[in-house]
């Protein structure tokens, strides 16, 4: 298996700061070359304030947000519904730490995705507690059968597994996300049935009650006017 660069990883304020300062204090000694003690009081102060203004800067620009399904959502009052959702989100925790661990941007691509699902399902239960039972497979099957696939994934590629047989499971591991992208799908999907079947009935008891009411033409007086206006 062709072995995919690591995701990058964005340095903390405090690393680059110290990164940084240790930068300047090399630069200025070969500069101006450290001679005497006010030599070294202003190379240590200038390292210093580089250091201290990187820090502030990378501060600044760290955009990054808690992922999807990690973001706080208001609790429901209902401690069963309350729990799995906790739940939930701490297994999606731990299939991020593994992610995080596997070198490979594909996987982790359909992860984020997997992520996104969760967070919504999560907040569709958190919305309407009465379609909790809903995803009890979700919750006792599909996540963490998903965590022991990741799990097996990392660990062969952290204990260098190599071979035919290891190489046909990481694909087989790498397939199996697809299935689990669409099983994540049908399950968001799934929670919004009853809703749209309601929609849809609404809709048809409106139509007919707008043509009862001679507000709108029926289908067949449409028809019809449309076979008047062809002859």
């Amino acid at each position: 298996m062709t072995k995919l660069s690591k995701k990058k990883k964005k340095l903390s304020p405090f690393i680059a700061g110290v990164i940084a300062a240790g930068f300047t204090c090399a630069l200025y000694s070969v500069i101006f070359p450290f001679y005497r003690i006010g030599d070294y009081v202003i190379g240590l102060a200038l390292s210093a304030f580089a250091g201290w203004l990187v820090s502030t800067m990378a501060q600044g620009l760290d955009t990054s947000k808690p992922a999807p399904s990690q973001q706080k959502i208001r609790e429901t009052g209902d401690a069963a519904c309350d729990a799995m959702i906790r739940k939930g989100q701490e297994m999606m925790a731990r299939i991020r730490e593994e992610n995080d661990l596997i070198p490979d941007p594909v996987l982790s691509e359909k992860m984020d995705q997997l992520d996104d699902l969760a967070a919504r399902i999560f907040r569709t239960v958190a919305e309407h507690p009465e379609k909790a039972p809903k995803i009890r497979r979700f919750m006792d099957y599909y996540l963490p059968t998903t965590l022991k696939m990741l799990t097996g994934y990392r660990k062969m590629d952290e204990r260098k597994v190599e071979g035919r047989e290891a190489d046909a499971t990481r694909r087989q591991i790498e397939n199996a996300m697809d299935v689990v992208l669409t099983a994540f799908t049908h399950q968001l999907t799934a929670l919004y049935h009853d809703d749209m079947l309601d929609i849809s009935t609404d809709i048809d008891v409106l139509e007919t009650m707008l043509q009862k009411d001679g507000l709108v033409e029926s289908p067949m007086q449409g028809a019809q006017a449309t076979a008047r206006k062809q002859q």
